[in-house]
């Protein structure tokens, strides 16, 4: 299990040190994004009232 895990593993790594030149702040604007979009479905779809 460890053999298949480590190939993967190095190929996150390599993944990860490419994108390090992203800044933080891009990932957290679309995780802003992203959270206030879920925020307008979820009043859209309950129309600003929690189900009972």
């Amino acid at each position: 299990m460890v053999s298949e895990l480590l190939p993967q593993l190095a190929a996150l790594e390599e993944v990860a040190g490419e994108t390090a030149h992203i800044s933080q702040w891009w990932y957290g604007g679309f995780t802003l994004v992203v959270l206030a979009g879920l925020l307008v479905i979820t009043l859209i779809m309950g129309k600003g009232r929690p189900h009972s």
